[in-house]
């Protein structure tokens, strides 16, 4: 019997334990502007290796290449993104040493001395351990800008056509933000619908804005499933997402680690972290916004998650935009709050932001050190071409009360944890003004968790 097994680097993937070990070898020359492939390899199988040289003679080369990986003939290949920080090395910097779970990169300092080119960069060995299941076909391919050759290896499992294969398939999403939005404001790392996890990330922080230390951004924020079950996972400031304490240092294991770090002051630092979620991956069933808070530095990242092809997200009805109030001090009781009454648009406090609503998702983030005990207004429109009765699905945190043309629809408590409730309005034809009063508490489970997750229903 063809049992399976989990793969060390990501447990959820059951991988089968009877398979045919093969290696792809390819030593390739390829020409300037032109596409090499590493492998071509035709399923069902897995790849559990990839290890690559690419030489790379001048550190100011300024050159991009480009790792392409595409699985069973995706119209779209799941990963297509530079070579570097695929690998963990960001910002093109030169290469330093790297070994957690996801892959290990291993520069050669001594090379340059070896061969007296001191000019050269110390071209590492890229090896991939983040397992690659196919049901048809791998192709993985180089596109390089310069004439270089491509060196690789790739060591693969070749299953039986009848065995039984995981359907989740290998995603990177890449983002870069020369600088990220100011503080207060968040870097979207990830965005995606369908079926899935996340199984790690890696972010390179350059430090831009000196008013505060790098890692007080606010942290990751993760609002799942919108569409269908919204609840989120909140983080508290940026070393502690990446598991570590009072900041960052020079530390690796298998799921965190810090590869690359400078420090010049406290209040100047730059730095490489990955985190790998093994054994407690983040898992959505119909979407993914994983976003986390910046400060105006120079940020970039990749998410590594699996996802299940075709998987079907409902359609949802949701306001796109909202305009919110500035954020006010939370002084009253609530049982003040709930008898609070209707303000209109000319009265209300003064106009601070427009967010536009993604699968549902209002996301009011707070600075991360202004006072977590606080309220805004936020307002939209919703359209209906008739007059007809609906449900407003509403998931929220801490406090709400809610207005549909001036009349009070709701007034929800929900101290512990995000909740969803369905509340019945009638809806007029045409433009109807919803309004918010809405809460952020510093409290357990879900401390500086300040998203509204709103949904209209038949």
């Amino acid at each position: 019997m063809n049992q399976t097994f989990p793969d060390p680097a990501v447990p959820l993937i059951g991988l089968p334990t009877r398979f045919r070990s093969q290696r792809a070898n390819c030593r390739t020359l390829g020409a300037k502007d032109s596409s090499i492939d590493l492998a071509y390899l035709e399923g069902p199988g897995c790849v559990r290796h990839i290890w690559i040289l690419w030489p790379t003679k001048k550190p100011d080369d300024g050159t991009v290449v480009r790792l392409e990986i595409n699985v069973d003939g995706a119209k779209k290949s799941q990963i297509d993104m530079p070579l570097k920080p695929f690998f963990g090395i960001m910002h093109d910097l030169n290469f330093y040493f790297i070994d957690c779970a996801a892959y290990t990169v291993i520069p050669n300092p001594e090379f340059a001395k070896l061969v007296n080119r001191p000019g050269e960069k110390d071209n590492p060995g890229y090896n991939l351990y983040l397992p690659i299941p196919f049901s048809k076909s791998c192709r993985i391919t180089i596109h390089n800008a310069v004439k270089n050759h491509a060196i690789a290896q790739v060591d693969w499992h070749q299953y039986d056509r009848d065995t039984p294969l995981t359907p989740f398939r290998l995603h990177g999403d890449y983002r870069i933000a020369r600088p990220a939005p100011a503080r207060g404001g968040y870097l979207e790392m990830a965005n995606v619908e369908g079926e899935g996890f996340v199984a790690g990330l890696v972010v390179g922080h350059l430090h831009k804005d000196m008013s505060d230390l790098v890692y007080h951004t606010g942290g990751m924020t993760f609002l799942l499933d919108g569409e269908t079950d919204p609840h989120a996972i909140r983080g508290h400031n940026l070393e502690d997402d990446f598991g570590f304490a009072w900041g960052f240092n020079d530390f690796q294991s298998r799921w965190i680690g810090c590869p690359w770090f400078q420090t010049r002051d406290d209040r100047d630092q730059d730095g490489v972290f990955y985190r790998f979620f093994g054994p407690d991956p983040i898992y959505f069933r119909t979407s993914l916004c994983f976003r986390t808070g910046t400060r105006g530095d120079d940020m970039e990242s990749v998410v590594y998650t699996y996802r299940i092809p075709d998987t079907d997200v409902p359609a949802i009805v949701a306001p796109v935009e909202w305009r919110v109030s500035e954020q006010l001090d939370l002084e009253e009781s609530w049982d003040t709050f709930q008898s609070s009454k209707y303000v209109s648009a000319e009265d209300s406090p003064t106009l601070a932001r427009t967010i536009t609503s993604d699968r549902g998702w209002v996301d009011l983030r707070l600075d991360p050190f202004y006072d977590p005990s606080c309220f805004v207004y936020t307002r939209t429109t919703i359209e209906s071409k008739s007059e007809r009765a609906a449900n407003l699905r509403l998931a929220v945190d801490d406090w709400v009360v809610a207005w549909l043309n001036r009349e009070k629809i709701a007034a929800l408590r929900h101290d512990d944890g995000l909740k969803v409730v369905r509340i019945p309005m009638k809806l007029k034809k045409g433009a109807n003004e919803l309004l918010l009063r809405t809460s952020n508490s510093d409290t357990p489970p879900n401390r500086r968790l300040w998203a509204i997750n709103c949904i209209i229903e038949d």
